[in-house]
């Protein structure tokens, strides 16, 4: 148990809850809970420029709780809701009392307060929030207008309850079905479908994005931090529940906010709370759907939501498709395809830091598709037991780099920056095969790997047959087909759920593992290249060197029996 010294508000109280395993959370919110502990800690150092206003707090708590419920009964904050307002607008610059936090990130499942959630927000943001003192601007955004009206129209109808018992409220605010108005300070908010040319003109201190999820570009994010450069006060806020493709730019952002709770990155002025499953398998354990549905943690609601979560996880199990289920109910990424090869989630679970591979064995997998389009280097480094797996990717430019990037929803430039792909320089847009031969030959000598075989493709790869050939590497033919391919596949996966297939979450390659659509006939099953348009090259190249290394272990245990035989002189006469 951690020796609690409360503050006189909730913010820390649910902290210390969490981390004392009062309050059932999952991973991801026991961090971000942890994050606050620490931060309160380094607040009394000189290198921590934040401090957290207490007082503040409480003010905004109190006032909210001021606002009236439908029903006319008082409103009381739930704990997790006490710990994300608190943290978005309790944490302050030391320098000059702006927000700490200028972007957030708020997951969890649906029904779970997310529309009362931004309307609190944006009654905050309008009517307490003092800098800028006037032209305070509240967007709230979503793909489709009907969306964006959701958090925008409980804004407007809690105002006007709360005007029909203040008349502070009632002469200072002005309220129509596109816009609420602040006289007293020349502030709006408005609701807005994400059509880029809607925004122009805004520069909002508060901009909302709803349901991110469905969205398949970062448009109106990149929008709306344009919008915001000159707001040094501004809060670019994203608040969605998971969906159906793993490679959106949600799902991306997740990963990053993952990674700052976790201390992988460091930003120090993004929030984020993403409230999920620890295991899809929990979905089977009722006392873990609070970790996706914080809200069942308040009684008034609990029976009624909980029977309802039951409902529809007992339908989906009896239709044997619990996709739908694991997103809306769990909060948790998946493909909708259930014939998938590995889902994102299982992917990711194999994550891990690089290892030291200086002088390793490696086994190379090469999938040469069109010249003009994707070209994928994989490779595979078997170290104690586990399968350490990476790419590089080389992207062609025919036909133009913009339009590929909004066609694959991934964007190679600032990829291309990470190392994770080559943007071809040819003027005529095709990959350089060259290249490519120089790749795998850095990527051996610098490491002083020892090449165990150069797995490829048969077809198309004539053009880097010969080089590697008079380069004297030992080539391996990967026939593709399911009689070839069958049980390397399975066994990838097997290996993966099983903890010893690890990679170093490459964008590309994770992109490429959750789009690949398995394909069943009666040798077996194979990647089903004609069915899914998506770049699924760096996966065929990894399955590829995977073929040669797959009983890799199994073979030098086998290998090692053998010498210690012939070291016993059991072969003497």
């Amino acid at each position: 148990m951690r020796l609690v010294i409360y503050l006189n508000n909730r913010v820390q109280e649910y902290a210390d809850k969490v981390l004392n395993n009062e309050i059932i959370t999952c991973t991801k919110v026991k961090q971000a809970c942890d994050r606050f502990i620490k931060d309160l800690a380094k607040q009394r150092t000189k290198d921590f420029p934040y401090y957290f206003n207490e007082e503040l707090v409480n003010k905004i708590f109190h006032f909210v709780e001021l606002l009236p419920r439908t029903d006319g009964k008082p409103l009381k904050l739930e704990l997790f809701q006490c710990f994300i307002l608190g943290n978005l607008y309790g944490w302050r610059s030391v320098k000059d009392d702006s927000r700490r936090f200028n972007r957030c990130l708020l997951s969890f499942a649906r029904k779970n307060g997310k529309t009362f959630l931004i309307a609190i927000m944006g009654i905050i943001e309008l009517l307490l929030e003092k800098d800028p003192p006037r032209g305070r601007q509240v967007l709230f955004t979503a793909n489709s207008s009907k969306q964006a009206h959701l958090a925008f129209d409980m804004m407007a109808d809690q105002l006007h309850l709360l005007s029909g018992q203040s008349k502070i409220v009632r002469q200072r605010v002005k309220i129509n079905k596109q816009i609420i108005e602040d006289r007293k300070t020349n502030s709006f908010a408005v609701p807005l479908a994400t059509d880029k040319s809607s925004l122009d003109g805004y520069n909002p201190t508060l901009g909302v994005v709803d349901e991110f999820h469905s969205s398949k570009n970062r448009d109106i994010i990149n929008v709306l931090k344009s919008g915001m450069v000159q707001q040094p006060n501004s809060l670019l806020a994203i608040i969605s529940t998971a969906g159906f493709n793993t490679n959106s730019p949600f799902k991306e952002e997740c990963d990053y906010v993952s990674d700052i709770l976790s201390g992988e990155e460091q930003s120090d002025r993004y929030f984020g709370v993403i409230y999920t499953l620890d295991d899809k398998e929990e979905v089977n354990n009722p006392d873990c759907w609070i970790k996706a549905n914080p809200l069942l943690s308040n009684n008034k609601v609990r029976d009624t939501m909980f029977e309802q979560i039951k409902s529809d996880v007992e339908v989906e199990m009896k239709q044997e498709n619990m996709v739908n289920v694991m997103v809306k109910n769990m909060n948790v990424f998946m493909q909708a395809q259930e014939d998938s090869f590995i889902s994102a989630s299982d992917w990711e679970k194999g994550k891990t830091k690089r290892p030291n591979i200086k002088g390793k064995d490696i086994y190379i997998g090469i999938d040469l598709s069109k010249s003009n389009d994707l070209t994928a280097v994989s490779w595979i480094i078997p170290i104690n037991g586990k399968f350490y797996c990476d790419s590089h990717s080389w992207v062609g430019t025919h036909y133009g780099l913009e339009s590929k990037i909004k066609r694959d929803g991934i964007d190679y430039i600032s990829l291309e920056h990470k190392g994770e792909c080559t943007i071809t320089k040819l003027d005529s847009g095709v990959i350089d095969y060259d290249d490519v031969f120089s790749y795998v030959q850095r990527l051996i000598l610098e490491n002083e790997l020892n090449v165990k075989y150069i797995c490829y493709d048969p077809w198309n790869f004539a053009p880097l047959l010969t080089k590697f050939e008079k380069e004297g590497y030992p080539l391996f033919e990967v026939r593709q087909g399911t009689k070839t391919m069958n049980i390397p596949t399975r066994d990838f996966r097997e290996k993966l759920y099983n903890g010893k297939i690890k990679h170093y979450n490459n964008k590309i390659l994770s992109y490429s593992i959750s789009n690949a659509i398995l394909k069943v006939d009666n040798n077996g099953v194979i990647i089903d290249k004609a069915r899914n348009s998506n770049r699924i090259d760096p996966v065929d190249a990894l399955l590829n060197a995977y073929v040669a290394c797959m009983n890799y272990f199994d073979n030098e245990e086998a290998n090692k029996q053998r010498e210690e035989i012939i070291n016993q002189g059991a072969f003497i006469f």
